[in-house]
């Protein structure tokens, strides 16, 4: 799993440069992860996940943000929630956290990285949250 996860990092990278991953593999963080212009009171925001243990069997599951991210007209996203316990766990970081409930639909991987599901579609679906899109 270690391996994969690495490979899965380093393609995340090309996309997000300020990523920070926990010792374990176990959590990712992209400090300036951008939010869709205009729905949100604030143009980026930190974006903590955790790597479940299954993984890459078993898929990440909701994301946290900082809790001072609100839409636009001051009022409370959809599906978020204020703290740092989430139905997946806690945010492994310090800090004033808040997630939202999201979950993908369908978590199919394959043992080529790119033909599957994988830490870059898992955030591609967090787009989608973020706008509003989806399910969750």
């Amino acid at each position: 799993m270690h391996d994969r996860v690495l490979k899965e990092i380093e393609i995340v990278r090309l996309k997000y440069r300020n990523l920070q991953y926990g010792e374990k593999l176990d959590w990712m963080l992209i400090t300036a992860y951008p939010l869709p212009l205009g729905l949100y009171n604030k143009a980026q925001t930190k974006l903590l996940f955790l790597i479940p243990p299954g993984y890459p069997n078993t898929g990440p599951d909701n994301c946290f943000v900082e809790a001072d991210v609100r839409l636009s007209n001051g009022g409370m996203p959809p599906s978020l929630n204020l703290g740092s316990q989430s139905s997946s766990g806690t945010a492994p970081i310090p800090g004033d956290w808040a997630w939202f409930s999201w979950h993908p639909q369908v978590w199919s991987p394959a043992v080529n990285i790119e033909d599957g599901d994988n830490l870059m579609t898992f955030l591609r679906g967090v787009s989608l949250c973020l706008r509003g899109e989806g399910t969750t």
